[in-house]
């Protein structure tokens, strides 16, 4: 009976470990797609010309605006901002999608390690249970 016990503490274990996993790879999708709408963004240099410009000032209120993406301001950590070159920012997002994907696909590889894991041990207590009859 222990040993069941630690079996079943082991999948509930597997279980959270893949919606864990699960809930890192929504959040990074959803970061890789705001982060492919900024750089598409700041690429359109049409964009910048628009006169129908509007940016949230909070509470749902927008205001009309002029944008100027020569410079952008970046956080760099800390609360710590620099102005830097749109080409650069398109650069250092371009850089920071790369990781998020090579962060995604490790998280991809974890999953699939820890579903194959579950189902060897769903397996295993299976046959336990098969053999105890």
């Amino acid at each position: 009976m222990a040993g069941e016990n630690e079996l079943m503490e082991q999948l509930e274990y597997l279980k959270n470990l893949m919606e864990n996993i699960d809930s890192r790879m929504n959040l990074l999708l959803k970061t890789l797609e705001e982060s492919g709408e900024t750089i598409a963004l700041l690429k359109d240099n049409d964009y910048q010309k628009s006169s129908d410009v509007k940016i949230s000032i909070g509470s749902g209120l927008f205001s009309k605006a002029t944008l100027d993406t020569g410079k952008i301001i970046v956080p760099v950590g800390s609360n710590v901002f620099i102005e830097e070159e749109r080409e650069k920012t398109v650069k250092r997002m371009e850089d920071n999608i790369k990781s998020l994907q090579d962060t995604y696909n490790n998280l991809i590889k974890q999953k699939q390690t820890a579903q194959n894991n579950y189902d060897a041990l769903v397996y295993s207590i299976q046959r336990s249970q098969e053999g105890s009859r």
